[in-house]
């Protein structure tokens, strides 16, 4: 009698369970996988985010940028062109994808001091200040976003001045702000241009050639590989230079577009204003 009592109040809990049905997998929090940048470029006045990630979670909706400083990269929380969160709406995938997003004036955020949302002003993201970044995973039922890592996700990066699509002739100074790049003389002995070094007092200059097929390929400037002879001009290559001056180092490039014979070049080109800033 006593085994026939405990099944039926098995059965009993089996319909009482099954009645109640299983829970809503949507409601379910769980750690969301967290992007990963990849690239930041920095522009003038602005920085091109390029980040990696794959989120397959229930419920998942997005992703959201936030930027700030060394101390707390999320001061500021961006929001979508409908003022909206996530910032950048996506679907579920199963494989890895990227993204890129730009952290410029005027795009919606809020942050220290703004409760309302708001049109990101020029005195947020001036040239030569660095801006930290960090992007999250987020779903919106129930509201989740990937848990907060600072080391190996957030990334800096520092706006500056350039020029673009620049003719140079011979003889002529490159100048960007508070900086001279190089000077761009002809070699009579070859009849060949070369980028040579200006040696102003109190300063030390160097550079190297690299690859490239923009100004954008090389955006943290090496510390080493420099040289302090003169390089021959070639199209098609990014010089890196590399000034000490005041006890500082600061860093510049320029993108030689095209060659015009042996009178001129095309150029495109850019100077970090602000001394030690690995990010050009």
């Amino acid at each position: 009698m006593n085994c026939f009592f405990k099944i039926i109040v098995y059965i009993l809990f089996l319909i009482s369970f099954i009645s109640c049905g299983l829970p809503d997998i949507n409601s379910i929090t769980q750690e969301m996988n967290q992007p990963f940048i990849t690239k930041i470029t920095p522009m003038d006045k602005k920085i091109v985010v390029e980040f990696q990630a794959q989120n397959n979670e229930p419920s998942f909706s997005g992703y959201n940028i936030y930027f700030g400083d060394s101390v707390n990269p999320r001061i500021y929380r961006v929001y979508s062109q409908q003022k909206t969160i996530p910032t950048i709406v996506t679907t579920r995938s199963t494989t890895l994808q990227t993204f890129t997003f730009t952290i410029e004036k005027n795009i919606y955020y809020t942050g220290s001091n703004v409760t309302e949302i708001s049109l990101l002003p020029e005195t947020e993201i001036r040239n030569g200040i660095p801006i930290y970044v960090w992007v999250s995973s987020y779903q919106i039922t129930p509201q989740n976003e990937s848990y907060y890592y600072y080391d190996n996700y957030v990334k800096m990066a520092t706006p500056r001045p350039e020029a673009s699509n620049q003719t140079i002739n011979v003889g002529s100074t490159i100048v960007l702000s508070e900086g001279y790049l190089a000077n761009l003389t002809l070699n009579t002995a070859d009849n060949k241009l070369y980028f040579s070094n200006p040696q102003r007092p109190n300063e030390t200059w160097a550079l190297q050639r690299v690859g490239g097929s923009s100004l954008y390929d090389v955006v943290v400037p090496p510390t080493e590989g420099y040289t302090t002879e003169s390089l021959e001009v070639i199209a098609g290559r990014l010089y890196l230079i590399k000034i000490n001056k005041n006890n500082g180092n600061y860093y510049g490039k320029i993108f030689v577009r095209s060659i015009n014979g042996n009178n001129s070049i095309v150029a495109d080109y850019c100077y970090q204003i602000s001394a030690d800033i690995l990010s050009y």
